[in-house]
């Protein structure tokens, strides 16, 4: 968990270096579209660093859960088209590639850890309850965390409040898997 954070990290600086490489060419992506590494985003960052620079391609990479207009997007697109801004945001693009694939490589040896713990017997586990919390986190892992956190403790952490799956699973990881030793929340907060 703790390599994964600090890959999270890397990544996140180089996403804050692919959008300074955007300003530079005067695109304003991050004004469109809420997050320049969702659908949308990379979809036109890795047009450009392909060579569109044309706005009105570049805005057909719209996807349809973009809130932003299509002409929108495209007058945020116009820039300036200087040579080495591209291979600025393709220097940025790689790395940020390879902390996505190595935090998908954590990903999996996670599940295979959690897979690895021993299992309550399913007939004496109620089923698991209505999640609290509706969607994905973004940085979350991409296993289902919760159920098999379920699956481990007998009881779901993350119906307690701002619990959510990738914390659920750090303090399983941090604190393992008897959490008999705090009676209340109030005890494991001050222990």
């Amino acid at each position: 968990m703790r390599q994964r954070e600090r890959l999270t990290e890397y990544a996140a600086a180089h996403t804050q270096h692919m959008q300074k490489a955007l300003m530079k060419m005067n695109l304003q992506l991050h004004h469109v579209v809420s997050d320049v590494t969702g659908a949308t985003g990379m979809r036109i960052i890795r047009a450009i660093v392909a060579g569109a620079r044309d706005p009105k391609v570049l805005a057909a990479f719209r996807d349809v859960r973009c809130k932003s207009s299509m002409d929108t997007i495209k007058a945020a697109l116009v820039g300036n088209d200087r040579e080495e801004h591209p291979f600025d945001l393709t220097q940025t693009l790689e790395p940020y590639d390879f902390y996505k694939a190595q935090i998908e490589a954590c990903d999996r040896r996670l599940e295979a850890a959690l897979g690895a713990l021993t299992i309550k017997a399913d007939d004496d586990l109620a089923p698991l309850p209505k999640a609290r919390i509706k969607g994905k986190q973004h940085n979350a892992p991409s296993l289902d965390a919760r159920a098999a956190l379920y699956g481990v403790l007998g009881t779901d952490l993350t119906q307690i409040h701002s619990l959510g799956p990738p914390l659920a699973l750090k303090v399983v990881a941090e604190c393992g898997t008897d959490l008999r030793a705090w009676k209340s929340a109030k005890h494991f907060r001050y222990r």
